[in-house]
C-alpha cells in the first residue's frame, strides 16, 4: 500500500526524506525510489537511485534492471557493462545469464550469445522460457543446422509439453457447416510488426462464418491494443493467468480452432496450448515448428514451406492461397520520394533491420555490393545506432571487409513517420540473412524501394523475402547465392531509368497484389479453417462428403487451397500456376 501511495510525482519527495531520515534502510528506499521513478517514466532518475545501491554493494537484480533501462534507451555499451556486473554479482542466476546471452545476439554476435543460451538451458533443463529463447535465437546464426534445430524443438515439446497434458475429449458440437469459434492467442497484440498483418485479416473475417475470440498475453497494453480489441467479438487480456486456468477459460469459451501467433516468441502461451483446450490447434507466424504434438496445423505458403522443408515440422502444413502476409500501410506514410540517386549522383543501398539480423556474414555480402559499385553509399538504420559501441562495431566490420567507413551512414531508430521518410534517402534495400526482413521489407516496398533478398535452404525465415517479392511480381530480386545477390544489386544500381520506373510504380503494384487484399486473405483463411473443422467432425463419426477433403498425405499439395477457392470467387493463387 505504501508503494502504491508513492507512485506519483507529488509524493516522491516523501521517499527522499525517508532515505535521509533512515540511512540504515537506504538501499531499500533507493530501490523504492528507483521503481517509482521507472514507473513514472523518469528513467534518468531511476538510474541514479539504482546506482546508489550499487555504490554500497553488488546487487545482481539492480544491475540487471539498470541494463534493461539502458536497453530501452539504446545505450548498448551500458547494457553490456551492467549485464556483466549482474552476472558477476550472481554467477549462478540462469535468468541473468540468459539476458546477457540475448544482449550479445541482439548486438550482432549470435555465435557467442547462442553458446551462452545453450549452456544456460543445459544447466536448467526444466526452464521452458530459457529453452524457448535458445530455439528462437538459434535461427539468427548463419549456417545453423535445420535438422538439429528441429530435434531441439521436438525435445522442448517432449520436456515441457508432454502429450499426457492434453485433454482427450472436447464438448464442441461436430456440425461441419456451422459458424466456427476461432480463438487467437498472442503476446504481441500491441504496437508490434506482427499485429499489422493480423489486424488486416481480422478486419476481413466474415462474421457470418466465424466468431472471433482474442486472448492477449500483453504485459503492457497500448493504443494499438485498444484498437485491436474492437476487432474481436470477445477479448481477454490473459497476462498473468496460469496455464491451467487459461486452458480452462478457452475450453469454457468452446473455441473450435485455437490459433497461436508467434511460436516460441517471448511471453508465448504454448504451455496453455499443451493442455489442448480446443479440438483443433494451429500455429501462425511462428518462425519454426512448435515441437508440440498438441498443435495440429501450421499456416504457411508454398514459397515459405517447399517440400524439402516440410520434414522439419511436427504440424501439418497448410499453404494459404495468397501467401502468409497481408499488409496495411500506415495512414501517416508520406508519398514516395523521387529516386535519390538522380539527385545525389550516386546510389545509396540500405538496411532498416535490427542488429539481431545484421551479422558479419550478411555485412560481408553488402561489402561486396559496395565494392562492385564505385561511389555508392550504405545507410544502416538500426536500434542503438546512436550508441558509440554499436556504431563502431559495424563501422569496423565494414572496414574489415574492405569498405571505407566514410561510405557508411548509421541512423538510430526514429519516430514512425520519420522512419518511413528515411526510405526517401535509399535507392535499393539489401535484405538481411539468414533472417530476412518482413515488415521492414513491406514498408520499404510501399515507399517505392525494391529489395534484393537472399533465399536460404534453412527454413521459413530465410524465405520471407521470396514470398513477399513474389506476391508483387518481383521474384527476380530473390536470389539463391551471394554472387547472384551482388550481381543483381549491381545490375539494378547501374540502370537508374529502370530503378526510377520500379520506384514510381511500386505502390500500384502492391495495391493490385494479394498483399493488399484483406478480404481474399480472410476468405482463404476461413476456407482452410473449414477444411480443418470438417476433418475433425469426420473424426467424430460425422458423415462428411469425401470430395471435400484434401489428400491426406500432404495438405499443402492443394487440398486446402482448392477448398479455400470454393469459398469465394475472389481468392486466387498469386503464384499464377507456377
Amino acid at each position: 500500500a505504501r508503494a502504491g501511495e508513492l507512485i506519483n510525482t507529488e509524493n516522491i519527495e516523501v521517499a527522499r526524506r525517508m532515505a535521509t531520515e533512515n540511512p540504515s534502510h537506504g538501499d531499500v528506499i533507493y530501490l523504492l525510489l528507483g521503481v517509482i521513478s521507472q514507473k513514472l517514466g523518469q528513467l534518468s532518475d531511476a538510474l541514479s537511485w539504482y546506482e546508489k545501491i550499487l555504490e554500497n554493494q553488488p546487487n545482481a537484480l539492480v544491475a540487471n534492471e539498470i541494463a534493461t533501462i539502458y536497453q530501452k534507451l539504446g545505450r548498448y555499451s551500458k547494457v553490456i557493462e551492467y549485464r556483466q556486473k549482474a552476472v558477476q554479482a550472481e554467477p549462478d542466476n540462469i535468468g541473468i545469464w540468459s539476458n546477457y546471452a540475448v544482449d550479445l545476439i541482439v548486438l550482432g554476435k549470435p555465435a557467442e550469445g547462442i553458446d551462452l543460451l545453450r549452456r544456460a538451458a543445459e544447466r536448467n533443463p526444466a526452464h521452458p522460457s530459457i529453452h524457448s529463447n535458445l530455439l528462437w535465437y538459434a535461427n539468427y546464426l548463419p549456417g545453423h543446422d535445420a535438422g538439429q534445430l528441429f530435434e531441439d524443438h521436438k525435445r522442448w515439446g517432449q520436456t515441457h509439453a508432454p502429450p499426457y497434458l492434453a485433454r482427450t475429449s472436447h464438448a464442441n458440437d461436430p456440425d461441419p457447416d456451422r459458424r466456427l469459434r476461432i480463438g487467437y492467442i498472442c503476446p504481441d497484440f500491441r504496437g508490434h510488426p506482427t499485429s499489422n498483418t493480423f489486424e488486416q485479416f481480422l478486419r476481413g473475417h466474415d462474421r457470418n462464418v466465424v466468431e472471433v475470440y482474442g486472448y492477449g498475453n500483453v504485459a503492457r497494453p497500448d493504443e494499438f491494443t485498444a484498437q485491436l480489441k474492437r476487432r474481436f467479438d470477445h477479448y481477454s487480456n490473459v497476462y498473468g493467468t496460469a496455464d491451467d486456468a487459461l486452458a480452462e477459460q478457452i475450453a469454457s469459451d468452446r473455441i473450435d480452432i485455437l490459433v497461436e501467433i508467434g511460436g516460441h516468441v517471448a511471453d508465448n502461451r504454448l504451455l496453455a496450448m499443451a493442455r489442448k483446450p480446443a479440438p483443433i490447434q494451429v500455429d501462425y507466424g511462428g518462425i519454426n515448428t512448435t515441437g508440440m504434438e498438441q498443435v495440429d496445423y501450421r499456416l504457411s505458403d508454398r514459397l515459405l514451406s517447399p517440400p524439402h522443408l516440410q520434414k522439419f515440422f511436427v504440424e501439418e502444413l497448410v499453404c494459404l492461397p495468397g501467401g502468409l502476409y497481408c499488409f496495411r500501410p500506415p495512414d501517416y506514410a508520406p508519398p514516395v520520394a523521387p529516386l535519390p540517386a538522380e539527385r545525389k549522383g550516386y546510389v545509396t543501398f540500405g538496411s532498416f533491420n535490427g542488429a539481431l539480423k545484421t551479422n558479419a556474414y550478411v555485412v560481408s555480402i553488402w561489402a561486396e555490393v559496395l565494392k562492385a559499385n564505385e561511389g555508392s553509399r550504405f545507410l544502416l538504420k538500426i536500434g542503438g545506432g546512436n550508441d558509440e559501441l554499436l556504431s563502431e562495431y559495424y563501422l569496423a566490420m565494414f572496414e574489415r571487409f574492405g569498405v571505407d567507413r566514410e561510405r557508411i551512414r548509421i541512423h538510430n531508430w526514429k519516430l514512425p513517420v520519420e522512419h518511413l521518410k528515411l526510405y526517401g534517402e535509399v535507392d535499393i534495400v539489401l535484405d538481411t540473412y539468414p533472417v530476412n526482413g518482413a515488415m521492414t521489407m513491406l514498408e520499404g516496398l510501399w515507399m517505392g524501394v525494391p529489395a534484393i533478398s537472399l533465399v536460404g535452404k534453412q527454413g521459413f525465415l530465410s524465405r520471407m523475402g521470396l514470398s513477399i517479392l513474389s506476391r508483387i511480381g518481383l521474384e527476380f530480386f530473390a536470389v539463391s547465392t551471394p554472387a547472384e545477390y551482388v550481381a543483381k544489386a549491381t545490375a539494378l544500381a547501374q540502370n537508374l531509368p529502370a530503378l526510377a520506373k520500379i520506384r514510381a510504380s511500386m505502390r500500384q503494384r502492391m495495391e493490385c497484389s494479394p498483399l493488399r487484399d484483406a478480404k481474399a486473405f480472410a476468405r482463404g483463411l476461413e476456407g482452410a479453417y473449414r477444411v480443418m473443422w470438417r476433418r475433425w467432425c469426420r473424426s467424430q463419426g460425422v458423415d462428411v462428403p469425401q470430395e471435400d477433403w484434401p489428400a491426406e498425405n500432404n495438405i499443402c499439395a492443394g487440398g486446402v487451397e482448392t477448398a479455400a477457392k470454393r469459398t469465394t470467387e475472389t481468392t486466387t493463387d498469386a503464384l499464377g500456376g507456377t
